[in-house]
């Protein structure tokens, strides 16, 4: 089926009938650019429109199919059966076709779909300070965990996480720690946070890769206060006493705010006690809140707040990506089909 000769047959026969692109197309109820397409070889009308250019050009459908007029009033066996496959090639190419774009759409709306369920999970942006205080108040919001009017002191960028050191303008003297993943995209999603209404120097355990850090974080200046250290439980112990701790890791105290990572064995258990130096010689407990000052009550104890809806992304992108790929798969079945069936 010659379709460019097809379209000049359509052309040479309605100008025969004294008919314009635009009169033909009314009669046929198509656009006269539908027309144009048609007789320039660029597309092939649709099958259901065959019987009304057949009618309108006084042929039927075997000379149009052929392209050729046939003599006499009776078409013969051969020409019949010619116009029918070659009726049926035209059925299936639309089909096909049709076919092909839906798979091509299934991989558009997937690949969509699949973009804006990540972009709503990766959004914050940390690219000013103003962007990441206002994503730690929002975090807070959302989560039901209260309010925070945040200012954000340090940050740090360990591997893929991001940790930020902020404080809260509404209570003086407390801390607050937060982590946030990166994404594809160079934007970011919270982790976790974590805050403390004490004043003093404060820790948390991560692991990165396959290292194990203790954070220690602190807003507040000390001071009569040279140094800080941290404990760890001995081997076998069962309680956090001064007898069963040993120094860990000690740093100088430079003042407020900081935000240090101290890398620690994977088997160290840390005691609770964080024990703080002046002068090289270990300062009295007791004597700690004449030094460090008063804590500030905010209303609540530390606490800390978890995603645990992380791995929902996961599972969605996955039901997303397999709905895809079984409706273009669905949709290229048949193209594949035909293909092999033409060979």
């Amino acid at each position: 089926m010659d379709q460019e000769k097809i379209g000049a047959f359509i052309r040479d026969i309605r100008k025969e009938k004294g008919l314009t692109q635009e009169q033909f197309a009314e009669k046929l109820g198509v656009s006269q650019r539908s027309v144009s397409r048609w007789e320039t070889g660029k597309t092939m009308p649709d099958y259901s429109l065959l019987p009304g250019i057949c009618e309108v050009l006084e042929i039927n459908v075997a000379e149009l199919l052929g392209a050729e007029r046939i003599e006499g009033d009776s078409v013969p066996k051969s020409r019949v059966n010619d116009a029918a496959r070659s009726l049926l090639a035209l059925v299936n190419d639309k089909k096909r076709r049709r076919k092909l774009i839906g798979a091509v759409v299934s991989v558009i709306v997937t690949i969509a779909c699949a973009a804006a369920l990540y972009c709503h999970e990766f959004h914050i942006r940390v690219d000013s300070t103003a962007d990441l205080e206002r994503a730690i108040e929002d975090y807070h919001t959302d989560r039901l965990y209260g309010t925070v009017s945040a200012d954000e002191l340090e940050r740090r960028a360990v591997g893929r996480h991001l940790y930020v050191l902020y404080m809260d303008r509404d209570f003086p003297g407390s801390s607050g720690l937060a982590c946030l993943e990166k994404g594809l995209f160079g934007t970011y999603r919270f982790l976790w946070y974590t805050e403390s209404d004490d004043r003093w120097i404060n820790r948390y355990i991560v692991t990165e890769g396959k290292k194990r850090y203790c954070i220690t974080f602190c807003i507040n200046d000390f001071p009569e206060l040279d140094s800080y250290g941290i404990c760890r439980v001995k081997d076998g112990a069962t309680d956090f006493t001064e007898e069963n701790t040993m120094l860990l890791f000690r740093a100088a105290y430079d003042g407020a705010p900081f935000l240090t990572f101290t890398e620690i064995p994977d088997d160290a258990v840390l005691s609770p006690v964080v024990r703080y130096y002046r002068n090289d010689t270990e300062i009295d407990r007791d004597a700690l809140p004449a030094i460090l000052g008063e804590r500030q009550a905010k209303g609540a104890s530390n606490r800390s707040a978890f995603t645990a809806e992380l791995w929902l992304l996961y599972v969605w992108e996955g039901i997303v990506i397999l709905l895809g790929v079984m409706m273009t798969r669905y949709f290229l079945s048949d193209v594949v089909s035909g293909r092999k069936k033409k060979n």
